[in-house]
């Protein structure tokens, strides 16, 4: 049985950066409430950066990472960004195979990440 998604959102030490924790598996089934629950961060012109934590993220498929490329193209147009950190193996697999590391900055830790904030 597929663990329970949930997303927390969290400040960061900057001010314009939110962390958002996502745990469990980002698939399609998941997509709405995760966008419902992003829109605001989204709208959010302070918000200047996205810190997408998925130390807990089990899983993640094509349809999730679709969603990930759309969120980074809707922050690019503001010239805002999104920063991935702490993927577990199974994770960080699907995300170097499709090249999203090549777009979206990655970091192994989230003290790497908040350094560069």
């Amino acid at each position: 049985m597929p663990s329970e998604f949930s997303v927390e959102i969290t400040d960061s030490p900057n001010p314009s950066a939110k962390v958002v924790s996502l745990k469990g598996e980002l698939d399609e089934s998941v997509l709405d409430g995760l966008k419902t629950q992003l829109d605001p961060l989204l709208n959010d012109a302070n918000m200047v950066t996205m810190v997408l934590n998925f130390q807990d993220l089990e899983f993640i498929n094509s349809k999730g990472i679709g969603f990930l490329v759309s969120i980074h193209t809707h922050l690019s147009k503001d010239a805002r960004k999104m920063i991935m950190v702490a993927a577990s193996e199974a994770v960080m697999d699907v995300i170097s195979l499709v090249g999203l590391t090549s777009i979206i900055p990655y970091f192994a830790t989230m003290d790497e990440a908040t350094a560069t904030l």
